[in-house]
């Protein structure tokens, strides 16, 4: 009983064991797969319970391995694999060759680099004149180191902008490399031995990339470093020497009007002792190397000044070469051209030198002197077969007082006979600046400008000799080398006045002779016009050479920028009297070039050209379009703020509303004629009871020419408010029609013919459609017939009537029909 209890037991346990091992098999291969998050996929689940259908029994390894790749599979793993590795080497190589190609300064910095050089030499010069020779220097040279001083000053000043740009750029770049130094990815790669020998080519092309980048970027931040450096010494030494030099000019201003030397009647006591005479040399060599150091520097000025004699050339030579190419050269043979067309190259280099004072307001006047001795020259060269003979040789006196008058720049210590030369000097100047005016009259332009001048030139040698006399010899200089300049400078001018004149008149011509016109204009008014801003011009260059060689430019010019610049208060309302100024010129620039830039074109505005109307409407929507852009640019000239312009858009709004809306829509009306072109100039029109031919389209009215000669001036908003008949809107063609009673001949089909045949021998006729003749009545020996052909154009309509009717009266007759 014991042995099958025990049986028993040992069954049942070997049951339990076999059931425990059989769940567990099912419990491994059969429950569903849960997700990180612990729920439970019910797609895994059909997915397994479908496939436990393909499995072996016993086949519980692949059942192992499959279990074990699935969790691999979806385990979540930060490990990193190669192709990352090689990712970021290469993301980090790019960063390092791009901080080492940008690391290279620029070549304007290099060039700020050369330019401290000079300006270190020039320095050192002016410092040594200015501490330890002051007592040596005469206003001019203060003059010439002022300007210098400030042309430095203003170099640095850019010098210090570039460079502060470019170490930004350098910090930038510096900052760029930060993030690679706490990398983690490189710092794992770099730890593990494995992955570094994997990757050692890399590592290395990297670590070079790394020690150039890093070298170039030090390089140039200690070169910026030292260039800014050197950039603010500069400008602590120049700011502190401008200072010295402008207390020098105050003391010397005092100087130079208080008595200097004994009066020329008395002994000379003032001995200059040769130590005090090395320092005048010294002066005059730290005023040379200045100067040298000022062409040097200003080199962009002079190319861009030639520049412009280039484009002047070629302007006139292609206008000569239109006039050439249509044998065309007698048409300006009895107009008033002087220096044009034989002398445009000389006539360049006059423009060029005339002009240069305007493309450096702040130059020294030993540049401004060197630029009228060149114009001077130029100016000998071209006169030399255009004046008459006497009035040439009071020019070459002048030019030669000139040069002697350049050479009392460099007395150091007047003795009485350089102070009797200097009086002699006064006297010529004097007496040939008379004989000059006497013989200009009919040879220069601007005679008032000229005759002003001249007399201002004799009472400033007068002024000078009684300096002389006074012992003010610095005064004395003063007064003879302004008077003298100022005079040639004023027959330069005034040629250079002619010269822009005449280049004005060629164009015109020029374009006339290119577009086939033919027709004789008068060019008086139109030259007129330009003559006043042209003169402008002229007394502004002659201002700026004559404050220059009186040595006053600079306070002048100081003094007007304060004046203009200077904000003034009407109620809220801020404006500047220079904002003003320029306002009003630049409108009034942009109305000249409006109403004459058809002159350029050829296009004097006379009926008889208008030949091409859509050249003329070009030309319209042109001065539009200049007219415009010169109220825009006038008022963003004048700094007016937009807030101050909308007040006053919506005062005038109020305006409009109540009493400006025939103005408003008169100037609508013409922009949309303009631009709709219902009319164009040229056009034959009928607007209501009005007919002619349209002249002119303006912005507020437009102008008919009517067949008697009358000008008639219609409100565009007239125009667009009634019927408009145009002639020519497509074509030229009118149809006209004449009625006739002949006698003579019964056959229709003859007297058909004569008259068809008689018509088309008219040169107004259009050819290319027949005329048409209808018979209204039969008469026993005759007809009553209309007769209807189209004129070529509907201007000559009239006249086209009159030589049919000559024709047909003389053509008839011959084949014995006559026009009762």
């Amino acid at each position: 009983m014991k042995h099958r209890l025990r049986q028993l037991l040992i069954c049942s346990i070997l049951l339990m064991a076999g059931l425990a091992i059989q769940a567990q098999d099912t419990a491994r291969t059969g429950r569903p797969r849960y997700d990180s998050q612990g729920s439970g996929s019910d797609t895994g689940r059909r997915r397994w319970d479908g496939d436990t259908s393909r499995r072996r029994p016993g086949d519980t390894t692949r059942r192992r391995g499959m279990g074990m790749g699935m969790a691999s599979l979806f385990a979540d793993s930060a490990k990193m694999t190669s192709s990352d590795y090689q990712l970021q080497i290469e993301n980090t190589y790019v960063i390092l060759n791009n901080v080492e190609n940008k690391s290279e300064l620029p070549i304007a910095v290099e060039l700020v680099a050369i330019k401290l050089q000079d300006s270190d030499s020039v320095l050192s010069v002016l410092k040594d004149n200015v501490l330890n020779n002051s007592r040596a220097l005469n206003l001019r040279n203060l003059q010439v180191f002022r300007t210098l001083l400030q042309n430095i000053q203003l170099d640095l000043r850019e010098h210090r902008q570039l460079l502060d740009s470019a170490e930004n750029k350098l910090n930038r770049l510096r900052a760029s490399l930060k993030p690679l130094a706490g990398d983690t990815v490189l710092r794992q790669l770099m730890r593990d031995s494995a992955l570094r020998q994997q990757f050692a080519p890399q590592l290395k092309d990297m670590r070079e990339a790394f020690r150039g980048s890093t070298r170039a970027l030090r390089e140039s931040l200690v070169r910026v470093n030292s260039l800014q450096t050197h950039t603010s010494a500069n400008a602590i030494t120049t700011s502190k020497l401008l200072e010295k030099v402008n207390n020098l000019l105050n003391t010397s201003a005092a100087r130079i009007f208080g008595k200097e030397y004994n009066y020329l009647w008395e002994k000379d006591t003032v001995n200059v002792s040769s130590s005090a005479r090395s320092s005048f040399g010294k002066a005059y060599e730290g005023e040379k190397k200045a100067l040298n150091y000022y062409f040097k520097d200003s080199g962009n000025k002079r190319l861009f000044l030639l520049l412009i004699g280039v484009l002047f050339f070629i302007w006139i030579f292609r206008s000569i070469r239109t006039l050439r190419r249509r044998d065309a050269l007698g048409a300006i043979s009895d107009l008033d051209f002087v220096y044009l067309p034989s002398g445009y190259i000389v006539s360049s280099f006059i423009t060029m030198f005339a002009i240069a004072p305007l493309f450096d307001l702040h130059a020294p006047s030993a540049y401004i002197e060197s630029m009228q001795f060149l114009l001077i020259v130029i100016l000998t060269i071209i006169c030399w077969k255009k004046w008459p003979r006497r009035l040439f040789l009071y020019w070459i006196a002048m030019v030669v007082l000139y040069i002697c008058f350049s050479f009392t720049h460099h007395i150091v210590d007047p003795g009485f006979g350089q102070r009797l030369w200097l009086i002699l000097l006064n006297g010529l100047s004097i007496l040939f600046g008379v004989l000059f005016l006497s013989r200009m009259k009919e040879h220069l332009p601007l005679k008032g400008f000229l005759r002003y001048v001249i007399i201002l030139h004799n009472v400033m040698n007068v002024l000078s000799i009684l300096c002389n006399l006074w012992g003010r010899f610095s005064l004395a200089q003063i007064f003879g080398n302004a008077a003298i300049f100022s005079f040639t400078q004023a027959i330069g001018l005034a040629v250079f006045s002619k010269i822009c004149i005449e280049a004005i008149l060629l164009q015109i011509v020029a374009s006339r002779v290119k577009r086939g016109v033919q027709s004789r204009i008068d060019y008086q008014p139109v030259l007129d016009s330009f003559r006043r801003p042209v003169l402008f011009l002229v007394v502004i260059l002659w201002l700026i050479v004559f404050t220059t060689n009186l040595n006053i430019y600079t306070v002048v010019l100081n003094g007007l920028i304060d004046i203009l610049q200077a904000d003034r208060n009407i109620g809220n309302a801020t404006f500047t009297i220079g904002g003003i100024l320029l306002f009003f010129l630049i409108i009034w620039i942009a109305h000249l070039l409006q109403k004459y830039v058809g002159y350029f074109f050829g296009d004097a505005g006379l009926d008889e050209e208008i030949s091409n109307k859509g050249q003329r409407s070009r030309l319209l929507i042109a001065r539009l379009v200049l007219l415009c852009l010169g109220y825009l640019l006038a008022v963003a000239a004048s700094g007016v703020p937009v807030d101050k312009i909308t007040i006053v858009l919506g005062a005038l709004g109020v305006g409009i509303g109540l009493g400006l809306q025939n103005i408003v829509n008169n100037f609508v009306s013409g922009i949309i004629l303009i631009f709709d072109r219902p009319l164009q100039i040229g056009d034959v029109v009928e607007i209501g009871d009005k007919s002619g031919k349209v002249r002119e389209i303006g912005l507020r009215s437009s102008t008919l020419l009517t067949p008697n000669g009358a000008e008639v001036i219609i409100p565009n908003g007239d125009i667009l408010s009634q019927q408009i008949v145009n002639w020519t809107l497509s074509n030229n063609q009118q149809r006209l029609d004449m009625e006739l009673t002949v006698s003579g001949s019964n056959d229709m089909e003859t007297v058909s013919t004569a008259v068809k045949k008689a018509i088309q021998h008219s040169k107004h006729v259009f050819e290319n459609r027949e005329p048409q003749v209808l018979f209204t009545k039969v008469h026993e020996n005759g007809f009553d017939l209309k007769a209807y052909f189209w004129c070529k154009d509907v201007a000559r309509s009239e006249e086209a009537m009159s030589e049919i009717l000559l024709l047909l009266h003389k053509r008839l007759n011959e084949v014995n029909i006559h026009i009762e």
